[in-house]
């Protein structure tokens, strides 16, 4: 126990004794392959009267991690599909995000979800500042979700979004019109049941 709590304090000493020493001290960046990360597909459509686009993004890296993806949840084992999308070509920003899930029952089908929720965040945190479907009307519609391919977890998958959105702690926004359509790969969990 005292060995490490002197090891950090040891540390200090040498990096303000040696300025050379500390100048060498290098964090390394992970080596991430060559178009990292790749896109999946496209969401686009208007907000009121301003056009909008966005795309999703695969950011596995030995464990599932996709921006548009479907799994059961946790207290019920109901399909829901999720479509978190960015602005064109970043997929490293966070504000401005699209975010949208519908539940679909004890398979994913296609037709209409239920419980939808749509947002738009204004930065980072999905819960701050951002428009929002909560108390509005919202509508999810798959059209489409393409077979089952060799050696891929994703389907492509292609629908329609609408939703009324209001802002929630978002100054100087009003209610406005979304309505979208999305094309994307979406990654299926393990459990995902498909209806066909």
């Amino acid at each position: 126990m005292e060995i490490a709590l002197l090891r950090p304090a040891l540390l200090a000493l040498l990096i303000l004794a040696s300025p050379a020493l500390a100048q060498e001290v290098v964090v390394a960046e992970p080596n991430m392959p060559e178009g990292y990360p790749p896109k999946m597909g496209d969401v686009w459509g208007a907000l009121g009267d301003k056009g909008v686009a966005w795309e999703t993004f695969d950011f596995s890296i030995g464990a599932f991690d996709a921006s548009a993806w479907v799994g059961a949840g946790y207290d019920e084992p109901l399909m829901t599909l999720h479509i978190m999308a960015y602005p064109p070509g970043e997929p490293d920003t966070m504000a401005g995000r699209v975010y949208a899930e519908a539940e679909f029952g004890e398979a994913l089908h296609v037709g209409e979800g239920s419980k939808v929720a749509v947002s738009i965040m204004k930065a980072d945190d999905i819960d701050a500042a951002r428009l929002s479907s909560e108390g509005q009307t919202a509508f999810l519609l798959i059209e489409s979700i393409g077979p089952e391919r060799e050696e891929s977890y994703s389907r492509r998958v292609s629908g329609t979004i609408e939703a009324r959105l209001c802002p929630i702690d978002w100054d100087g926004q009003e209610c406005q019109d979304l309505s979208l359509a999305f094309d994307s790969d979406v990654q299926m969990e393990s459990t995902v049941v498909i209806r066909d």
